[in-house]
């Protein structure tokens, strides 16, 4: 594939690639660092790219496994801030993600306490829109797995937003 030919078959993925970024990461500044590696290297192997139509769910393959990798890899860093109450602390967080969309502060502690794999895969189908089968892919996963993880999902949320807000759940009131 040419890099030209790349260039337009990634530029409408960009900005799923940096919601996932963003998710995976949890903060903006490591989301740009990611989603851009994560762009250089779909670039480095656009080669492999078997089936183009399914370049949404490759390259969100490829930015997962790369943040695996560098979590796996990280080691352990002592920080020492200096500056006082003139500090200012980052903003760039999933959960001003999903509230820029609209999402209320229980949706966002109740998908905060899912288990990880679960979290992201409710993120990429109800946020994202993704299939089961580009999930699957994403999550080097089967289609079986993405299902029950999604189901346990979505029951984890709705036990914890029945604990928050049990009138807009069916809960007791």
């Amino acid at each position: 594939m040419s890099p030209k030919e790349f260039a337009e078959r990634v530029e409408p993925h960009l900005g799923v690639m940096h919601r996932m970024a963003r998710r995976l990461t949890r903060s903006r500044a490591e989301a740009e660092d990611l989603a851009q590696e994560g762009l250089l290297r779909a670039f480095e192997r656009r080669g492999s790219l078997r089936d183009p139509e399914k370049i949404r769910s490759w390259l969100l393959a490829l930015l997962r496994n790369l943040h695996l990798n560098r979590v796996r890899d990280a080691k352990p860093q002592l920080v020492v801030l200096t500056g006082g109450a003139d500090f200012e602390h980052p903003t760039g967080d999933l959960e001003e993600e999903i509230q820029s969309r609209a999402l209320s502060d229980e949706l966002v502690l109740a998908l905060r306490d899912l288990p990880e794999e679960q979290a992201t895969v409710l993120w990429l189908r109800a946020v994202e829109g993704l299939s089961y089968e580009e999930i699957a892919e994403v999550m080097d996963t089967p289609v079986g797995t993405v299902r029950s993880r999604l189901s346990r999902a979505r029951e984890g949320m709705l036990a914890r937003l029945r604990r928050h807000v049990p009138s807009a759940v069916g809960g007791r009131r």
